[in-house]
């Protein structure tokens, strides 16, 4: 079913593009098989099939904002188990990115591997405003939601929208060679008061009418470039636009 979809998918896409992935593996593949290898065997079809030049995979950890400590190494992924396995997978290649919120793994060259400690969740020097820059596709596979996008996220930052505000988190971090500091990493919260959640169903809705997004089964891709320029639009016009 998947290789089906995605070999729909690609003839709508551009050939070597950029690519991040939000995966839940439960009933994906056959369940006789463990969840490392369901993991890299979806990466090699998409290798195979998509050939993207450049393959992000989110290895966040929320858990930082309770427990103020983030270890490279050690600190498992709370995005999931195909994150995880991702994780475990390239632990040797000291893939992930040094962010104790939001890591990622590049899976394909590693990039960003070499860059220092980030304390700024979608600062000038966040995975977020490169990627914004860049032309790609978020990727939703037998997700429960109708889209996850953190993208948005960094989208409500730049437009410093209402019912979020920065917040400061203190802790400390451990490198890939064990060495310990201290950090003060800043974050664009919700405000708990007004809880704002996003309208999912109005945005990947905008997305089909808008052709923003193309779908096979239980596969999306989201244009970000278009969706980005959308969404900015909405947001100069209704701050609240996501959330209403």
């Amino acid at each position: 079913m998947l290789i089906n979809s995605l070999l729909k998918i690609k003839k709508k896409i551009n050939p070597q593009s950029k690519i991040i992935l939000f995966v839940r593996l439960k009933g994906l593949f056959n369940e006789k098989s463990n969840y490392k290898k369901q993991s890299e065997n979806l990466l090699n079809i998409f290798r195979e099939v998509i050939r993207p030049s450049e393959i992000y995979v989110p290895t966040f950890s929320y858990s930082f904002t309770k427990t103020n400590f983030f270890n490279i190494k050690t600190t498992p992924s709370d995005a999931g188990r195909f994150s995880e396995e991702i994780r475990l997978i390239f632990q040797k290649k000291r893939y992930r990115t040094f962010d104790p919120i939001f890591s990622l793994i590049e899976t394909e060259n590693g990039l960003f591997k070499n860059n220092g400690l980030n304390n700024n969740a979608f600062g000038a020097g966040s995975i977020w405003k490169y990627l914004n820059n860049q032309q790609h596709y978020i990727v939703n596979i037998n997700l429960g939601t109708p889209i996850t996008a953190t993208q948005l996220h960094y989208t409500e930052y730049e437009n410093k929208v209402k019912y979020r505000y920065i917040k400061y988190f203190n802790g400390s971090v451990k490198n890939w060679h064990n060495l310990k500091s201290n950090i003060k990493y800043k974050y664009y919260v919700r405000n708990l008061q007004i809880n704002p959640i996003w309208n999912r169903k109005k945005i990947l809705n905008v997305c089909r009418d808008q052709k923003f997004v193309i779908e096979s089964e239980l596969v999306k891709f989201f244009e970000w470039s278009k969706l980005s320029k959308f969404i900015k639009k909405k947001l100069s016009l209704d701050s609240n636009y996501l959330i209403t």
